[in-house]
């Protein structure tokens, strides 16, 4: 595995934890039960209270992460179907253009520099960039994957994956993971993986 490392750095704002708070509601009814059953009855009520609660914000994160996911893949999908597929639709069942569209391999150093310049255009900062080949001997081009710890508020990190799509033609979203405690934060950490079709390396004399 091969990592590059970017010239620049963003300052982005501190991220923001979720935090589970007791509702007023449950605060009230554990003072009311602790009057009643004393103070050790009323911690145990109020612990099974905040039990539920829990479950119920991990359902919601759940749903939100969903549809911020979905998001994302229809904007992926609206981004990457103009230049690839235009461009190969006059002879989409020929696999020499389909090749011969295809960047070259000693490109990929400057595929890379595309994704980076993309991602200080769009306010997102990247730690990294790790990307492995993933060849497949039935096929005459090579699959790299591109994995991207990133740091960034939702808007960018969606401006991000639609312009990354656009500046690089072969390149396709793969998956986006977050990490379910900072959904619904301003900022958040997340990783995303990109899949890079380029041909193999040329046969050296």
């Amino acid at each position: 595995m091969a990592a590059i490392k970017p010239v620049f750095k963003a300052n982005t704002p501190a991220s923001h934890r979720l935090q589970l708070r007791m509702p007023p509601r449950l605060a009230w009814e554990a003072a009311r039960v602790g009057r009643k059953l004393g103070w050790p009855g009323a911690i145990g009520i109020a612990c099974m209270a905040l039990a539920v609660f829990a479950l119920q914000q991990a359902g919601e994160l759940g749903a939100r992460l969903q549809h911020l996911t979905a998001q994302l893949a229809v904007a992926a999908k609206q981004a990457a179907l103009p230049q690839a597929a235009t461009r190969l639709d006059a002879d989409a069942d020929s696999l020499a253009a389909f090749h011969a569209y295809l960047p070259a391999h000693d490109t990929i150093p400057e595929q890379l520099k595309e994704l980076l310049e993309v991602a200080q255009r769009t306010g997102v900062t990247l730690a990294k960039a790790d990307y492995k080949p993933q060849e497949d001997g039935n096929t005459a081009f090579l699959r790299y994957q591109i994995s991207l710890p990133v740091k960034a508020e939702y808007a960018q990190l969606q401006a991000f994956i639609v312009e990354a799509l656009q500046a690089v033609p072969t390149l396709t979203l793969d998956s986006v993971l977050f990490k379910r405690e900072q959904i619904e934060a301003g900022e958040i950490d997340a990783r995303i993986q990109f899949i890079l079709l380029v041909k193999k390396p040329e046969a050296r004399a």
